[in-house]
């Protein structure tokens, strides 16, 4: 019992640490204590194992390397808190992991502030003070007898089957790492079939066609609030352009996202899943279906494909007929302006096919702010309105408006571009998520994990050519409750594109559109939870 006294002392050590930051930051809640509850067990758990190591040595590194894993796992949950006032979730693992270190690092660095670096730096004093002490320490003849390895043994797994049915677990960071880390495998690995398959495994598809020319753009925003736009009565000038051409646009009022993340929204955007049926997001594309009715389809993104491995949303834009990445370099860092997007815009546009659909995939309101827009657009530098007033969200907001004025910008561009043509075509733009501006609580950004109502509520309008209109009549209703997720059956509305997977009363478009729960984070209703 004394070795096991002395050994856990060490692990206390860390866990005093955390405790005392976390007291000391943030106010005393359940998942605080709960987590204290996890630490202590999982710390105890890591011990059990020595007592059936029967080398010195092994047994020495195995104590040094478990010590430094849970010190590692006990700070990330640390800051992690502090940061974000929760915990880890299996949403926020998976963001990780469709990332690599240097995007993570370039996220985790927008909200760093002095608190961390000086909790970082006293951490590691303490770690290595503790780990100089392991080496010293004397666990040579921790050798028990049978019957005490057979109380050890029921112990360990005891602690096991209760962090389990207590549901504790869901705090233990190696368990959320390794659960989703099998879960983003099988996701991933089942996507492969749409660099593969362009034209998808639809029945009964059919498009009445003739040979006039078409040309039709999907404008895919990156975390834009609906809020912060002109055209949604923002009381800054954010979207002079599009003002010009407000009696153009159908602007739609009530609009969300499924996820407050780019992967887990736009994997449902994309693809035939919903909420109801999450699992078909591998039953197909609308980049495929659109292959499937003879268009030539391109996917034009200011964003790289995440990762040393291909994302998530890149799998699936792949089954399109043309792809062109403009940047490799992480989000934060980029300089690439959305602006270079349109010289490969024009390319496509001005080429002799005469039925093509452009999905431009902007770099939009992503942060860091500042680098989304050039000089020339930092108009808004006065002090803003916002619940939370501090030089922070002053100087955030701010960036975050002129970012949304230089957004408006290259859509009006994109637009005046192909009303030059005088082609049959249409324009439609939408964000994959919100961004929480100093709103609703006191942060910027969004994160599943703190979830607000502007996260989820996106700008969503639609540009219609003459030729259009007159081919097409659709009725428009600005208020009707939509979510993205239905937006497979939306874009194939507008096309006119029949199949047994379309499901036109899921179309925001159609007059036998009906409104349905909208579950966002696939469990919480969010009309209900933000009335």
């Amino acid at each position: 019992m004394s070795y096991f006294k002395k050994i856990f002392s060490k692990f206390l050590w860390v866990i005093i640490a955390a405790s005392i930051f976390e007291f000391f930051y943030n106010d005393i809640s359940s998942g605080i204590i709960f987590n204290l509850l996890e630490n202590i067990m999982f710390a105890i758990a890591l011990i059990c194992p020595l007592y059936f190591i029967n080398k010195n040595r092994l047994r020495k590194y195995y104590l040094v390397f478990s010590f430094i894993g849970f010190s590692l796992c006990v700070f990330l949950e640390t800051i992690y808190y502090y940061l974000f006032k929760t915990y880890f979730s299996p949403s926020a693992i998976f963001v990780t992991l469709d990332s690599n270190i240097s995007e993570s690092t370039e996220f985790l660095s927008f909200y760093l502030d002095f608190h961390v670096y000086l909790f970082t730096i006293i951490f590691l004093i303490i770690l290595i003070f503790i780990i100089l002490k392991i080496y010293k320490l004397n666990i040579n003849n921790l050798i028990i007898p049978k019957k005490k390895q057979i109380i050890i043994f029921s112990l360990f797994s005891g602690l096991l089957i209760f962090l389990k049915v207590s549901a504790l677990i869901v705090y233990n960071l190696p368990y959320l790492v390794l659960k989703s880390s099998v879960e983003y495998h099988l996701e991933s690995e089942k996507l492969g079939d749409y660099k593969k398959n362009k034209n998808g495994n639809f029945n009964n598809v059919s498009r009445l066609s003739n040979d006039e020319d078409e040309i039709y753009i999907v404008i895919i925003g990156e975390s834009t609030s609906r809020k912060h736009l002109g055209i949604y009565n923002y009381y800054r000038e954010t979207t002079p352009q599009l003002n010009k051409r407000r009696d153009e646009l159908l602007v739609y009022k009530d609009v969300i996202s499924p996820h407050a993340y780019s992967v887990g929204a736009l994997t449902k955007i994309l693809t035939l899943a919903n909420y109801e049926n999450p699992e078909k997001i591998y039953k197909g594309s609308i980049i495929q279906l659109l292959n499937n009715v003879g268009f030539e389809t391109y996917w034009l993104s200011n964003q790289r494909p995440i990762g040393p491995y291909e994302s998530m949303v890149t799998k699936i834009c792949l089954s399109a007929k043309n792809h062109k990445f403009l940047t490799t370099t992480i989000a934060g860092n980029s300089k690439v302006l959305d602006e270079e997007l349109l010289v490969e815009f024009d390319k496509v546009i001005d080429n002799n096919i005469n039925k093509k659909v452009v999905f431009l995939h902007l770099m939009g309101t992503h942060h860091h702010y500042e680098n989304r827009y050039p000089n020339n657009f930092k108009k808004f530098i006065d002090e803003p309105q916002t619940n939370f007033k501090s030089d922070e969200s002053s100087i955030k907001v701010n960036h975050y408006d002129n970012a949304i004025l230089y957004n408006d910008f290259i859509i009006s561009k994109v637009i005046d571009k192909v009303d030059e043509l005088n082609t049959k075509s249409f324009v439609l733009y939408f964000s994959d998520h919100g961004e929480e501006m100093y709103d609703n609580i006191n942060t910027a950004g969004h994160n599943e994990d703190i979830y607000s109502q502007k996260m989820f509520e996106v700008p969503f309008f639609l540009w219609q050519s003459p030729k259009y209109k007159h081919n097409k009549k659709f009725q428009f209703i600005e208020d009707r409750k939509y979510m993205l997720d239905d937006l497979f059956h939306g874009i194939a509305d507008l096309l006119s594109i029949n199949a047994i997977e379309v499901d036109y009363s899921r179309s925001i478009f159609n007059e036998n559109f009906k409104e349905r729960k909208r579950i966002i984070k696939d469990t919480i209703n969010f009309d209900d939870f933000f009335k």
